[in-house]
């Protein structure tokens, strides 16, 4: 499965790891509070600006 990751698609991950890329060993559960994940959004695009 190929992801563009943006906002958008980070956003909905980081709700439900597992339920966006079905399949995955991964063992984050996820962010579920809606802040957590913009928050997290923020700094990521904040830490990468050029």
């Amino acid at each position: 499965m190929a992801v563009t990751w943006e906002e958008k698609t980070l956003y909905d991950y980081l709700l439900n790891p597992k339920k966006y890329i079905p399949g995955t060993k991964m063992v984050f559960p996820g962010l579920k509070k809606p802040q957590d994940r913009a928050d997290l959004i923020a700094y990521l695009k904040q830490s990468t600006a050029s």
